[in-house]
């Protein structure tokens, strides 16, 4: 019933609210909430939804049991070989507007598309009249008409709708009523959605969904439960009758709320449970949205229920107090009963009673395409008949279109067509002249009802000739087999004559056989002959017409004469089905199953991924298509076998899911499309063909002191796969120095842990596999690195920093001591500069060392970044260090770090610039366990930045005055020589930026 707000669970094919269902989010809300659930601790009776959804499909793993579907079924179906009079649906018209097993209709729609919208579903109109009640009156109010409203909204466009369905002439528009390929729904109804039936349903449907709902989501018309007390968990119950006077759609005024009417609150479905702790009334404790309905008998389990597994205790907390669940399925069959009542008065008040008749019957009948062709004698005993066939053409049409005072007509989209015959095959010209044409067209195909009366009106002044037996019928029937005929509706011709044709006909050389062959080859052409005259030759021969073509005779010698025997076939004709192959072919997809270890996954050596699929018609097959929502698939050349079954090959590739859905043309004159029954047009592919991720870096990376001991070292190895998901590892190589340098690492398995020794220069490599579980592989190797002798590595031991925000240069330190001598120093310097020139540090001076400019990044308009070197031999007390700029006047920032075991000058240096984009520059090591540093400033924007993974941010100043940024970051040590390191940050900046770096070298001995 009565709607959720997400939409239903994986069906085989998921596609729009006309096909089967299905919603990614199911999945994985339903695993959030198992362990939601693990992790309550209230009492016994909380009731919890499985899946905040079902619209109109059937799960017993979602409590999805059709609701809105049984519920429209129960109100409007017109019953087994019933005929809609109006006031009920035919079966297909029905299938649109409910749904059928397995697909979301008109009604479900707002479950598929309107999940979050809370006037479809008439929640959030919560409302319990206690003291602090967060939502006051008002505010219930303001939601329920908001959910009327939304509900009218749709009403009156259906009612709009509903007047393209006729023409300005009140004739059916064919196209606007074809339902054959069936209706798709959107959920804003902007533009042409489909055509005019479709919109109707669609509108009227989604109106349905809403009134149905109120009825579930209030308790407008439940109780409450009479053993606990008043309060969110069990609001009172008004006890109502439906239809309700809140759901009068077509009235416009103002509604009259009851006091104590609530429905309830919904924000997510994360939240929605019912528990003692609830302080507001939720749709958890108010919905009895999961009863099982039984269309003929009400909430009784139907069989299909049963062998579902579908139980009585899915069904609500509020459903199975007293018989809660069972008044509001009452109350929303009898109120989608009103509605429709109310909206076939709302196309009368609109349209009038006679155009809104027809309104009616086309959206509740399975309207049948008709083409019908008269082929008439006009030879000259024929004048009596022709006469009344033309003082009832008015009325035959009526029949065809619901016109005229009859309380129920089949209503058709009809195409009338009328020939006429003669004679011209005399065998004596002399006594009797040959007529001047064997058989005419007088009308083509039309839908006229004017057009129609008109060529049959003319037909007596055609009478004459036909001085012998028999006539030309053949040539008559054989010219009304040649019209063009529609796919996909029944092909008719009525024959009336009082004569037998020439069998063969010696002009034409046409034959009895030859025109049934004729047509049966259109599907058929059926003939209905109209016997007139009593001649028993002519009764024999137009009989044996009709039993070969599928037709029917019909005898003018009973009462109502011509008139009464043409009703009669007309009647005939429109109830009958389709004639011919009306079925689409069978289809079936085949494609491969991966080897059971590999968890319904192919893997790179088995991509691409073939398969076939073959289709067979009794027609014949003339095209079979298919399609890959993965996106990923070839088709290979249509084939045929001996016996006319069709077959193509495909071709999967690309890593993902691959849904292949497949259809196929038939070679019948009805080209039927789509897939027949027995079908099993759907296949699935799961493909990851690509390798795994793995990473194994080492610890310690760099190994020093260069000392020849047994140094332990462990590896973090971590494999990772986006597809199929990781399966291990294991360790296949350690390489570098003598067998007694590496111990207690067990190849083949996943170790990660050993020992190796620390001998000068030695660089050891460790080789690990990694699988993923499609069963692709890749490899990861990790080096690490002893120093070439006792030396350590490179560290900071002094830093120190300032920025300079004012209209002043140079750019000034703070003092700097270092506590030991032979160390390296480097200034980084980052300064604003002119927006149309560049800016640079002309000299750095402090401390009496020689300082010299060892990276810089200062193109137009960017300011500047650059890192000074200098070494210091002894140990540097209280220096300033100063640093000038060409340009004067601009904001910026100094760094100076002192470094520990460092080489006395820079070695690799790098330097980049930008106009937005992610700020990054990249230094190719020289030497093992260096550091990478840089200095880089952003020109206009004052941030808080996030360095690449594994690197640090030393220092960073957002100078907020002039907008800009200024900061210094690190990376490393680096273990091995030769290593390119791309230093920078992980966020896109939207404006200009530079960035200078160095590689710090340790100073290896």
């Amino acid at each position: 019933m009565i709607g959720a707000r997400t939409a239903a669970g994986r069906g085989r094919r998921r596609t729009g609210p006309t096909g089967p269902a299905g919603r990614g989010r199911i999945a994985g809300a339903l695993a959030a909430l198992a362990l939601l659930l693990t992790a309550l601790t209230v009492p016994t009776w909380v009731y919890a939804p499985k899946a905040d959804a079902f619209g109109t499909v059937i799960s017993p793993e979602l409590g999805q049991h059709a609701e809105h579907e049984q519920i429209t079924r129960a109100a409007l179906a017109c019953g087994a070989g019933k005929k809609s009079d109006g006031s009920c649906f035919e079966p297909d018209s029905l299938g649109q507007l409910a749904g059928h097993f397995g697909t979301f209709g008109a009604v479900g729609a707002p479950d598929w598309d309107e999940t979050d919208v809370a006037e479809a579903h008439c929640d959030n109109a919560d409302f319990l009249d206690v003291p602090g009640y967060p939502h006051d009156r008002t505010a219930r109010d303001n939601a329920i008409n908001g959910c009327i409203d939304h509900a009218r909204a749709r009403y009156d466009q259906g009612v709009t709708a509903a007047g393209q369905l006729l023409d300005s002439g009140d004739v059916l528009r064919g196209d606007q009523v074809d339902i054959s390929l069936g209706c798709s729904f959107n959920v804003d109804g902007s533009g042409s959605r489909h055509n005019a039936k479709c919109d109707v349903i669609e509108d009227f449907g989604r109106a349905l969904h809403t009134v149905q709902d109120f009825y579930s989501h209030s308790n407008y018309v439940d109780r409450s439960d009479p053993d606990e007390p008043i309060g969110p968990t069990n609001p009172p119950g008004l006890s109502q009758s439906a239809p309700s006077e809140l759901m009068n759609l077509s009235d416009t005024g103002p509604k009259k709320i009851p006091p104590n009417l609530t429905t309830g609150y919904y924000k997510s479905f994360f939240t929605d449970f019912c528990t003692p702790l609830n302080t507001l009334v939720r749709h958890a404790c108010m919905n009895k949205d999961k009863a099982i309905i039984n269309v003929d008998t009400g909430v009784d389990p139907p069989t299909w229920s049963v062998s579902l597994g579908l139980l009585p205790q899915e069904r609500t907390h509020r459903g199975v107090i007293l018989d809660n669940e069972k008044r509001a399925v009452d109350a929303a069959v009898a109120e989608t009963r009103q509605q429709w009542v109310d909206f076939r008065k709302s196309l009368s008040h609109q349209y009038g009673d006679a155009r809104a008749h027809k309104m009616i019957l086309a959206i509740t009948q399975d309207v049948p395409k008709v083409d019908l062709v008269f082929a008439i004698d006009t030879t000259g005993s024929m004048a009596p008949y022709i006469d009344q066939v033309v003082s009832n053409a008015d009325a035959l049409l009526d029949d065809l279109s619901a016109g005229g005072n009859v309380p129920f007509v089949r209503l058709t989209d009809y195409r009338v067509g009328v020939v006429d015959y003669k004679d011209v095959d005399s065998p004596d010209p002399d006594s009797c002249p040959p007529d001047p044409y064997d058989a005419t067209t007088d009308l083509p195909f039309s839908n006229s009802h004017s057009d129609i009366v008109d060529a049959l009106d003319t037909l007596p002044g055609k009478v004459g000739g036909g001085c012998d037996i028999p006539e030309d019928m053949l040539s008559g029937i054989k010219r009304a087999v040649d019209f063009p005929w529609r796919n996909g509706g029944s092909k008719s011709i009525i024959v009336m004559g009082d004569a037998p044709g020439h069998d063969p006909e010696a002009h034409s050389g046409l034959t009895q056989q030859s025109v049934i062959d004729a047509a049966k080859a259109v599907d058929p052409a059926s003939v209905y002959p109209i016997l007139v005259g009593g001649d028993p030759s002519a009764t024999a021969f137009e009989t044996a017409l009709a039993e070969g073509t599928g037709g029917k005779v019909f005898d003018s010698d009973t009462a109502g004469g011509v008139a009464q025997a043409l009703v009669d076939a007309i009647t005939a004709i429109a109830a009958a089905p389709p004639t011919g192959d009306v079925a689409a072919p069978t289809v079936t997809v085949h494609l491969p199953t991966p080897p059971d270890a590999q968890g319904g996954v192919f893997n790179a050596s088995q991509a691409p991924v073939t398969g076939s699929v073959t289709a067979t018609d009794e027609s014949g097959v003339a095209s079979l298509d298919c399609a890959d929502n993965g996106g990923g698939l070839t088709l290979g050349p249509l084939t045929h076998d001996a016996s006319g079954n069709a077959g193509r090959t495909l071709t999967v590739t690309g890593d993902g899911e691959h849904e292949i859905s497949c259809q196929a043309t038939d070679a019948s004159p009805s080209a039927n499309t789509g897939v027949g029954e027995g079908s099993d047009p759907v296949g699935t592919a799961v493909i990851d063909a690509t390798s795994p991720t793995v990473a194994c870096p080492a610890s310690p990376a760099l190994i020093q002191p260069a000392d020849s001991r047994m140094v332990p070292v462990t590896t973090d190895v971590t494999v990772t796969d986006d597809a199929s998901g990781p399966a291990g590892f294991t360790l296949t190589s350690v390489t570098g120095g003598p067998a007694g340098d590496v111990q207690d690492f067990d190849i083949g398995t996943a170790d990660t842990s050993g020992e190796l020794r620390a001998v000068p220069s030695a660089q050891y490599t460790l080789t690990y596999q990694g699988k993923d579980a499609a069963g692709n592989t890749a490899t990861c190797t990790t080096r690490v690195v002893v120093t070439a002798g006792s030396g350590g590595a490179v560290a900071i031991d002094k830093a120190v920093s300032a920025v300079e925000k004012k209209s002043a240069s140079p750019l000034v330190s703070p003092k700097l001591t270092t506590g030991h001598g032979g160390e390296l120093l480097l200034a980084y310097v980052s300064a604003d500069g002119p927006a149309d020139g560049t800016q640079q540090v002309t000299r750095v001076t402090g401390g009496g060392l020689t300082w010299t400019r060892a990276a810089r990044s200062n193109a137009k308009g960017i300011g500047t970044a650059e890192v000074w070197q200098a070494y210091a031999t002894s140990p540097v007390t209280s220096a300033s260090v100063t640093a000038s700029l060409a340009r004067r006047g601009y904001d910026g920032a100094i760094t100076v770090v002192a470094y520990t075991g460092a080489a006395s000058t820079v070695g690799a240096t790098a330097h980049a610039s930008g106009r937005g984009g992610t700020p990054s520059a990249t230094v190719t090591t020289t030497v093992p366990g260096a550091l990478v540093q840089a200095a880089g400033h952003d020109w206009s924007s004052a941030l808080r930045l996030t360095p690449k993974s594994g690197q640090r941010i030393l220092v960073q100043y957002a100078d907020t005055r002039m907008d800009d940024t200024y900061w210094v970051q690190g990376a490393g040590p680096v273990v091995a020589a030769g290593t390119h390191v791309t230093i920078g940050l992980t966020q896109p900046l939207p404006d200009r930026w530079g960035l200078a770096a160095v590689e710090v070298r340790p100073a290896l001995s």
